[in-house]
């Protein structure tokens, strides 16, 4: 039945923004300063779609109508970081496709006629929208009653929010056809010819093995190897696409860790005995664990197999241990005790058979329980007719076997006090339930255990010290690059570095790190941080580069030139020394030895003992004759010379399989090179992570 809390359970990314009454008091005593403020007209644009600039204003409207749209799908009004970071990214995507995308495919003719949209929804072509939406949970196919049930429902829900998601349904169906027709439009324009198929079959069907001598790049001291800023200039403007960038930022970093101090395990160590001595005598250990663990304590009833051999001693050991207290014992920051709570007689598995009504049939669910308990064997004919899910109504209601824990409490509960036969019924939001228990297995003792877990903190005094020392190394290192360097010197601390692009929310490695990356892009080159959090620690910052999107000046790549220059000049200077009549001899010129390389084909990258090296297998594998003596190859690391020593045919390819996967590849890389091109054609520019 769909109902808007069966779509919940497949609802995706749950998605709420709160705006403060501070931040909304903020942005409009800026909007009405003059536009003075942080968020004057200019620095209020959050991005660029197609020559057009985006305010803070529009996206935060599209943000707050995702998050309406996401509240309805799944139920829930709270958001995690990372759920927070999606439906941002989705706000996004959808001002793209409105502003640049979607008036292209309209200029094109790629639209969705009304008869097209019919068929979308209850045609042969099944919008992949609706059908991921309305799909049966058991199976995952779409299920036709699903969408009749929700639609049918729609004006009768008076808070308009069934009309308002099904509205954004049926528009993102759209869009999602016109995206397909585009993409199968230019997709019918790529085909794999038979020379590419040809080569494919051959470079897959043959192995090859080589002797080779190595000369490393390193050999060559720098200083012999001049390259002039007419080089450099050369070299850059010959090659300009090889530096386009994406917006970026450099940053330097040390980081206090804040972590609990002496005392800190001290003062806990006395807390802790406090609440053992309590918890020992409570009356109702799972009530006692429930008030006081940091982490809500597991409900569920274990047999002895299933538990560690502290607890499984505490619940099953000796008649002296049972009863008993575990701890509390400290591992790490973690304090832990436990005690039983309860035990019970529950069978380790239970059969059931279910038939599901919607919960306006109550009139129908009472005739057939009373069918049922007169005749149980009329279950199986009942569920295939009446039933809302086909895929169980099929099989006659039968579910199948589960461990009492993996249902539902408003299932579980009453069918472990069932008997094998016994038919009950179960209400609950997605509908009524007719049940009948078909197997039981023999009960087990098993039990509940109260468990109380309480993490060793930093006390306020511990963060007060912390964050002074981070103050007394800001003091120092702000200003210059210089001062921070000495600074890191001075107080003996870890230098960390980062590079950030403008679509990261955090810093590789370091948790809970955003509000450090939307510093980074709001800051100048040289740039000294505030005292920051970030991973539950305190950081310290500088910026040491900023890049802008597009091609990189020259003055930000010149030292990536030189390098790329001097090590072609290395690799000149090397392959001329790198000659002879045959291996041996340009071997025993250079004073190296030959060594083996074996297993290579044309499509490996990378080579045993050496790396990635796709020059050295190409020039392997392109023909060179057994035996002859190679021309040098400049690799990423240094200059080879090589010999082929055996060519075999071991592959089983064939041309049609090949296409096949020459195709995928393709069609793959199209996909790809398509998303890529639109971004760039429509000129997206993203400056969302200097304001979230």
């Amino acid at each position: 039945m769909a109902t808007l809390n069966t779509l919940r359970t497949r609802g995706g990314v749950l998605v709420i923004i709160v705006i403060g009454f501070a931040l909304i008091a903020f942005i409009l005593g800026d909007l009405f300063s003059g536009g003075t403020g942080m968020l004057s007209h200019r620095k209020m644009k959050v991005g660029e779609i197609d020559g057009a600039s985006i305010g803070y204003m529009d996206y935060v409207t599209q943000i707050d109508l995702m998050t309406n749209i996401m509240q309805i799908m799944s139920g829930n009004e709270a958001l995690s970081t990372n759920q927070q970071d999606q439906v941002r990214n989705l706000a996004w995507e959808a001002l793209v496709m409105e502003r640049a995308y979607r008036p292209g495919f309209m200029d094109m003719g790629l639209v969705a006629s009304a008869k097209e949209q019919e068929d979308m929804v209850s045609g042969v072509y099944i919008s992949p929208v609706i059908a991921q939406m309305f799909a049966n949970p058991q199976t995952g196919m779409f299920e036709p009653k699903f969408l009749s049930e929700f639609v049918r429902r729609i004006d009768a829900d008076p808070t308009g929010r069934s009309g308002m998601l099904w509205d954004y349904l049926k528009h993102q169906m759209i869009e999602q056809r016109q995206m397909s027709k585009y993409f199968t439009l230019l997709g019918k324009g790529v085909h794999v010819n038979r020379l590419e198929v040809n080569s494919a079959v051959e470079a897959a069907n043959y192995t090859y093995s080589a002797d080779y001598i190595y000369q490393p790049y390193a050999l060559i001291p720098d200083s012999i190897v001049t390259i002039s800023s007419g080089n450099v200039r050369s070299y850059y403007n010959a090659h300009k696409n090889r530096f386009r960038q994406e917006e970026s930022r450099g940053i330097e970093y040390v980081l206090f860790d804040l972590l609990p101090s002496e005392q800190d395990y001290a003062d806990a160590a006395k807390y802790i005995a406090t609440i053992a001595e309590e918890f020992d005598e409570a009356q109702n250990p799972m009530q006692y664990a429930t008030l006081n663990s940091q982490e809500n304590p597991d409900q569920r009833y274990y047999k002895e197999s299933e538990l560690d051999a502290p607890m499984a001693a505490l619940a099953f050991g000796t008649a002296a241990n049972r009863g008993k207290m575990y701890g509390p014992v400290l591992s790490g920051d973690i304090y832990t005790l436990a005690r039983v709570s309860d035990t019970k007689l529950l069978p380790d598995s239970i059969g059931l058979s279910i038939i599901i009504l919607s919960p306006d049939q109550r009139e129908l669910a009472d005739s057939l329980t009373t069918v049922l308990k007169r005749n149980k064997d009329s279950f199986a004919a009942l569920a295939r007719q009446y039933s809302l899910d086909p895929e169980t109504g099929s099989r006659g209601g039968d579910i199948g076997i589960s461990r009492p824990e993996q249902l539902p409490a408003e299932i579980s509960d009453p069918a472990v006090k069932a008997n094998k036969g016994d038919i009950f019924t179960v209400d609950n939001p997605n509908g009524i339930h007719i049940i009948k228990l078909t197997t039981k297995s023999r009960m087990l003792s098993k039990v509940q255990i109260a468990r109380i877990v309480y993490h060793v903190e930093p006390s306020d005094l511990t963060n007060q010290t912390v964050h002074g020392e981070a103050s007394r190394f800001l003091l120092a290192a702000a200003g210059s690059q210089e001062k921070f360097n000495a600074a890191i010197s001075e107080f003996s601390l870890s230098r960390r570095v980062a590079h950030i692009r403008n679509t990261d929310r955090n810093v590789s490695g370091l948790e809970n790190s955003h509000e450090l990356v939307r510093w980074a892009f709001t800051s100048k080159k040289g740039a000294t941080s505030t005292i920051l959090e970030a991973g539950g620690n305190y950081v310290v910052a500088i910026v040491t580069d900023v890049r802008e999107a597009g091609i990189s000046p020259i003055e930000q790549v010149a030292s990536d030139i030189r390098l790329i220059l001097r090590t072609e000049k290395k690799g000149d200077l090397l392959a001329g020394r790198m000659q002879g009549a045959s291996l041996e001899t340009a071997a025993s010129a250079q004073d190296t030895e030959i060594k083996p390389v074996t297993g290579i084909q044309f499509e490996t990258f990378y080579v045993e003992n050496l790396g990635v090296e796709p020059r050295l297998v190409g020039a392997i594998c392109n023909g060179t004759a057994p035996g002859t003596l190679s021309k040098p190859v400049k690799g990423n690391t240094g200059v080879y010379l090589f010999s082929v020593t055996e060519v075999a045919e071991t592959g089983d390819a064939i041309q049609e399989s090949e296409r096949i996967r020459l195709e995928a590849l393709t069609q793959n890389y199209l996909v790809e090179r398509i998303t890529q091109a639109l971004s760039e054609e429509c000129k997206i520019k993203d400056l969302r992570v200097k304001f979230f």
